[in-house]
């Protein structure tokens, strides 16, 4: 019974190393703009870039899309407009959509120097992709 219980507990543990996450500063993020791998791979000209206080989507058509952000250590209720343009840091991207809902992501990882960031939306009432989603930052 003992052995079973110790497999169980080592599956356990692998299972959440693999999906493992990163914890990164707001002043990171500050100044950087990304584009989703897919969109970067066919060489369109939408991104996303990070203010003070907003996530900017810039799309091909030249209108941009300003959502206030912040980061979490936990998967918040509601979004808290307190926390937006504090120096924070966290390992849950959270961007406000409107009054009624906003979108957690989890930053499963970062890497300033390879270019890339990867999120997982984390919201059960919010539709989004369910797979992970990589971003690759614009040079």
């Amino acid at each position: 019974m003992k052995k079973i219980l110790l497999t169980i507990c080592a599956i356990l543990i692998c299972a959440n190393t693999i999906v493992a996450q990163v914890t990164i500063s707001r002043s990171e993020l500050v100044g950087t703009k990304w584009q989703i791998s897919t969109v970067y791979e066919r060489h369109e000209s939408a991104y996303y870039e990070f203010t003070k206080k907003e996530f900017i989507w810039h799309r091909d058509d030249g209108t941009t899309w300003p959502s206030s952000f912040y980061l979490s250590n936990t998967i918040p209720e509601k979004f808290d407009s307190t926390k937006v343009g504090v120096s924070t840091s966290g390992c849950y991207f959270n961007k406000y959509i409107n009054k009624d809902h906003f979108t957690c992501y989890a930053i499963l990882s970062f890497d300033k120097s390879k270019g890339e960031m990867v999120l997982e939306l984390k919201n059960e009432k919010f539709i989004g992709p369910d797979d992970p989603v990589t971003f690759i930052l614009m040079k």
